[in-house]
Protein backbone atom coordinates (compact mmCIF):
# COMPACT_ATOMS: atom_id res chain seq x y z
CA UNK A 1 0.00 0.00 0.00
CA UNK A 2 1.24 3.28 -0.90
CA UNK A 3 2.44 5.65 1.64
CA UNK A 4 1.61 8.62 0.28
CA UNK A 5 -2.37 10.14 1.03
CA UNK A 6 -2.46 12.61 -1.24
CA UNK A 7 -4.45 12.38 -3.86
CA UNK A 8 -2.93 15.02 -6.30
CA UNK A 9 -2.70 14.39 -10.47
CA UNK A 10 0.48 12.40 -11.78
CA UNK A 11 1.66 11.85 -14.99
CA UNK A 12 3.48 8.44 -15.56
CA UNK A 13 5.26 6.89 -18.87
CA UNK A 14 6.53 4.38 -19.84
CA UNK A 15 9.86 6.14 -20.81
CA UNK A 16 11.74 4.94 -17.98
CA UNK A 17 13.45 8.50 -17.71
CA UNK A 18 13.79 9.37 -20.95
CA UNK A 19 12.06 12.37 -22.36
CA UNK A 20 8.26 10.51 -23.52
CA UNK A 21 8.20 11.51 -27.22
CA UNK A 22 6.49 9.81 -30.54
CA UNK A 23 8.47 7.78 -32.67
CA UNK A 24 8.91 7.84 -36.36
CA UNK A 25 6.90 5.02 -36.18
CA UNK A 26 3.80 6.05 -34.39
CA UNK A 27 3.60 9.78 -35.80
CA UNK A 28 3.62 7.66 -39.34
CA UNK A 29 0.78 5.03 -38.33
CA UNK A 30 -1.20 8.37 -37.05
CA UNK A 31 -0.45 10.26 -39.95
CA UNK A 32 -2.16 7.16 -42.01
CA UNK A 33 -5.06 7.10 -39.46
CA UNK A 34 -5.80 11.18 -39.41
CA UNK A 35 -5.86 10.82 -43.96
CA UNK A 36 -8.12 7.79 -43.66
CA UNK A 37 -10.16 9.52 -41.09
CA UNK A 38 -10.92 12.70 -43.12
CA UNK A 39 -11.17 10.71 -46.61
CA UNK A 40 -13.99 8.87 -45.25
CA UNK A 41 -16.26 11.85 -43.31
CA UNK A 42 -15.45 14.26 -46.04
CA UNK A 43 -19.15 14.49 -48.29
CA UNK A 44 -20.80 14.23 -44.70
CA UNK A 45 -17.80 17.26 -43.34
CA UNK A 46 -19.32 19.06 -46.36
CA UNK A 47 -22.57 18.81 -45.53
CA UNK A 48 -22.64 19.60 -41.91
CA UNK A 49 -20.23 22.55 -42.66
CA UNK A 50 -22.98 24.34 -44.74
CA UNK A 51 -26.12 23.24 -42.41
CA UNK A 52 -23.36 25.09 -39.74
CA UNK A 53 -23.30 28.40 -42.31
CA UNK A 54 -26.90 28.27 -42.57
CA UNK A 55 -27.72 27.55 -39.21
CA UNK A 56 -25.52 30.45 -37.63
CA UNK A 57 -27.26 32.94 -40.09
CA UNK A 58 -30.50 32.23 -39.64
CA UNK A 59 -30.39 31.68 -35.45
CA UNK A 60 -29.91 35.29 -34.95
CA UNK A 61 -32.82 36.14 -37.65
CA UNK A 62 -35.52 33.91 -36.67
CA UNK A 63 -38.41 36.30 -36.52
CA UNK A 64 -36.99 37.89 -39.80
CA UNK A 65 -36.23 34.33 -41.72
CA UNK A 66 -40.02 33.42 -40.45
CA UNK A 67 -41.86 36.61 -41.71
CA UNK A 68 -39.80 36.16 -44.61
CA UNK A 69 -40.97 33.06 -45.32
CA UNK A 70 -44.61 33.49 -44.21
CA UNK A 71 -44.55 36.55 -47.05
CA UNK A 72 -43.16 34.53 -49.96
CA UNK A 73 -45.76 31.87 -48.90
CA UNK A 74 -48.51 34.35 -48.70
CA UNK A 75 -47.52 35.70 -52.15
CA UNK A 76 -47.07 32.20 -53.93
CA UNK A 77 -50.27 31.41 -52.18
CA UNK A 78 -52.42 34.61 -53.83
CA UNK A 79 -50.88 34.57 -57.36
CA UNK A 80 -51.78 30.92 -57.49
Amino acid sequence: MPKSTHFAPSWDTSSFGHPADMSALESLALGEHLTLCSRARDPLQFLRNGAGVVRGFVAPRLVTTVFFIALIAGTTWLAA
